[in-house]
């Protein structure tokens, strides 16, 4: 294989793995009732409580107006709450509630199991090494994602 045919594969692999990944704790989180993008409202606002609705959906890579329905339905179920922003009336923040935290819990364990799945007979010197290696290509392309 040359060096034109291993980048090439290499691009798949990395969108094959990707989509693999997503398919595999997507259908984990199904069977919990938990859709992707449920999950990825729970999952985001775990790690940075408070989001603007625009910052959520920028992370989730959707539309603000698509994310509106999600967040309805995730503070009916008495999982999140918006609270006004104290710097601009116009915009509400979203925060997990007390009630979230059993849904997280399940969360982890269905990403510990699907890592443990893709990583399989990956030693830990060798995830090590995919972890640097997988941080410089996003380095690589977050560079123009700034310069737009």
């Amino acid at each position: 294989m040359n060096k034109t045919d291993t980048a090439a594969q290499l691009g798949f692999e990395l969108h094959t793995a990707a989509r693999l990944l997503k398919r595999n704790f997507d259908r984990r989180a199904k069977s919990h009732g938990l859709t992707r993008s449920r999950w990825q409202v729970l999952w985001i606002l775990n790690k940075d409580q408070g989001l603007k609705q625009a910052a959520l959906a920028e992370r989730m890579d959707v539309a603000p107006i698509t994310l509106t329905r999600q967040i309805d339905l995730l503070e009916s179920e008495g999982l999140v709450e918006r609270r006004p922003d104290p710097q601009d009336r116009r915009c509400f923040r979203i925060f997990l509630t007390d009630a979230a935290a059993p849904v997280l819990d399940i969360l982890q364990g269905l990403a510990g199991h699907t890592r443990a799945q893709a990583l399989a007979g990956i030693s830990a010197d060798e995830q090590r090494q995919l972890m640097h290696l997988l941080s410089r290509v996003r380095d690589n392309l977050s560079r123009e994602e700034t310069v737009e």
